[in-house]
């Protein structure tokens, strides 16, 4: 029978979703399934291992039951997965305790640890990553101080691809794109650092193998097909990183190219042929999945969440009416931002509800709308959230082009690509084009592009993403509203210096 499909394994922060699709992109049965996280204590995540991977079973298996769907076909299956999130295993892969997720912020004293014994200068060279409880290492630390009987007792320290795929096929290995997010891994020579874990106290017996991603690193085994319906034999392949897997998933694969990813909050990830360093150390540095190349990257907190609070707070007549017409309440908000004009009649807004992430990494900062006189109407403040996103945005676009990285189009993914409106604002205020992909799971469709490149079907990922990924529309900036934009942006960035040294209370 001919092996003319590939399966995509996508284990996020609150569930699996496991995909099919064939070798031009298109998806033939998808499954999704959630999981619960557990919270200790206020700022403590943790999660079940054992869930992640009983969860992915179950929407393996009714994926791989779908009509037209047989195991014996899957030409490959390949991981991808929420980062930073560790579990310590014993020899036979069983967790030893539940998994700390990278949202969790337990290690404060772990991270001022490091930023006296380690420095913030020396572990950015290395792994081009700022401490933060975010990342893996802290984790480790935490166990190792808290917990040592569980460090002791440790055969491997394991990310959620590396405990999926060992369930998959037995082996122990990550890929570069993934251990690039622990703060262990030195970037520049695709390796864990021997010197960060002697400065740590880790051995690097207790890491998994890392391989570059797309690289087959096993086949599935007897008790996985049995638990998955995946057929024994099955090529198993190394995966990567969610984001950087939707950064392949839409397309990022040459120089010029940006990812931005807008839910809860925005990634953006910039495609780079080399170790691209901020001196600032304002934006981050990572492997990409595509063999030999990088992506520098911002984290913004609340940019969708923006929209969010608006719609929560203050519009109130939308949602009543979606909830009669059973639409979207944001296909309404979108229809009351375009009645406001292009810089919303001089409203600003800085969406920084939690604190700034990158590039200021500000704790401290609020959100603000400025600007606001009599005549102003909701509709101005709420096309001044959508612009003020697309300005935190330039932003981080900006310092990217202050170091080198050349951003000709951004690719987008995520819940506020939907709105061709949304986006289309994006591009003006950046005055780059705004590329929309026609699937939307682009994670998933990252990993399966893998998969295809590990199963051979491709020989490299350019080939692979030019045959699977497929544009769905692209929005030019309107050259008529560059002047504007300039203006409110340069406005945009004295706003936030003049209020960025006020201490706003936390509680």
């Amino acid at each position: 029978m001919m092996t003319d499909l590939v399966v995509a394994i996508d284990v996020g922060t609150s569930g699996v979703r496991s995909m099919v699709s064939d070798t031009e992109g298109r998806v033939v049965a998808r499954g999704y399934e959630e999981f619960k996280s557990e919270y200790p204590h206020p700022s403590w995540v943790e999660q079940d291992a054992d869930a992640w991977w009983r969860t992915a079973c179950s929407t393996l298996k009714r994926c791989l039951s779908s009509e037209g769907v047989s195991p014996e076909r899957v030409a490959a299956v390949s991981v991808t997965n929420q980062r930073e999130t560790i579990v310590p295993v014993e020899e036979d892969g069983s967790p030893l305790r539940r998994a700390i997720v990278w949202q969790d912020r337990r290690t404060v004293a772990e991270c001022q640890w490091l930023r006296e014994h380690v420095t913030p200068e020396t572990i950015y060279s290395v792994t081009g990553l700022t401490v933060d409880p975010y990342f893996s290492a802290p984790k480790l630390l935490w166990l190792k101080t808290h917990e040592p009987d569980v460090f002791r007792a440790a055969h491997k320290f394991l990310l959620v691809h590396d405990f999926v795929v060992h369930r998959l096929c037995g082996e122990y290995v990550t890929d570069y794109s993934n251990a690039s997010r622990t703060m262990l891994f030195d970037i520049a020579r695709g390796q864990w650092s021997e010197t960060l874990l002697g400065q740590m106290g880790i051995t690097p017996e207790l890491l998994p193998r890392a391989v570059p991603s797309g690289t087959q690193v096993g086949e599935v085994g007897p008790d996985a097909a049995r638990e998955t319906g995946l057929a024994t034999g099955t090529p198993v392949v190394a995966g990567g990183g969610d984001q950087q897997c939707a950064a392949l998933g839409v397309g990022v694969v040459r120089p010029g190219s940006v990812k931005a990813t807008t839910g809860t909050g925005t990634f953006l990830l910039a495609f780079s042929q080399s170790v691209r360093l901020d001196p600032g150390r304002r934006l981050l540095c990572s492997r990409h999945v595509v063999p030999d190349t990088f992506v520098v990257e911002a984290s913004m907190f609340t940019t969708g969440a923006a929209l969010r609070w608006f719609r929560d707070n203050l519009a109130p007549k939308e949602c009543e009416q979606a909830r009669q017409e059973a639409s979207d309440p944001y296909d309404l908000l979108m229809e009351l931002a375009a009645t406001a004009p292009p810089g919303a009649g001089g409203v600003l807004h800085i969406p920084h509800f939690v604190g700034a992430g990158a590039p200021h990494w500000n704790p401290h900062a609020r959100a603000v709308f400025a600007g606001i006189a009599l005549g102003h109407s909701r509709a101005h403040l709420l096309r001044a959230v959508l612009e003020g996103v697309a300005m935190e945005i330039r932003t981080n676009v900006e310092v990217m082009r202050s170091i080198g990285i050349p951003v000709r189009e951004l690719r987008v993914t995520g819940g506020a690509a939907r709105s061709r409106f949304w986006m289309q604002v994006q591009s003006n205020v950046l005055g780059v084009p705004i590329v929309r992909t026609a699937l939307e799971e682009a994670t998933s469709l990252g990993a399966a592009v893998l998969a295809c490149i590990g199963a051979g079907i491709f020989q490299s990922a350019v080939e692979a993403v030019d045959r699977m990924v497929r544009p769905a529309d692209t929005l030019a900036p309107d050259p008529e509203e560059r002047d504007l934009y300039d203006t409110l942006f340069a406005r945009y960035s004295a706003l936030y210096r003049a209020l960025s040294d006020i201490d706003w209370p936390t509680d």
